[in-house]
């Protein structure tokens, strides 16, 4: 493996997502250590079990990136896509200004994400996105 042959805008889009679903993950975490499991009670069940369980989805993004590209690149835009949905919606009809304060973040890389997805999908495995020099 010759890094010098890393497409170097590649590498930075894989990183963007390793950090993105990272302090997703690590963010979750945190929660279930504050609140507990299940600790968002403030929300209807449903939302609790969807967020409690990224504590599960977002390191799965990530391992899948290194195992199952495709899949990930997929599962990145649904998860995505239904945590912003989720989080502004409930945020806006609650005024929850924590949940809302998050979407700060969140928006930016759920665009980061399905910007990028359509470049990424077109290749099979992680390798082959970082080392592909023709994009």
């Amino acid at each position: 493996m010759n890094f010098r042959n890393f497409n170097k805008g590649h590498v930075f889009i894989f990183c963007v997502y390793l950090i993105g679903f990272s302090v997703g993950t690590i963010s979750h975490t945190i929660d279930i250590g504050r609140s507990g499991f299940l600790g968002y009670t403030f929300a209807p069940m449903i939302l609790n079990l969807f967020w409690t369980s990224l504590v599960l989805i977002d390191p799965l993004v990530i391992f899948c990136l290194f195992t199952s590209f495709r899949f990930a690149i997929n599962l990145a835009i649904v998860v995505m896509a239904l945590d912003i949905f989720i989080n502004l919606a409930f945020g806006l009809f609650s005024h929850h200004k924590p949940v809302l304060f998050g979407l700060i973040t969140q928006i930016p890389f759920g665009i980061f994400v399905l910007v990028t997805s359509r470049l990424m999908i077109q290749k099979k495995t992680f390798r082959e996105f970082l080392f592909s020099n023709n994009d």
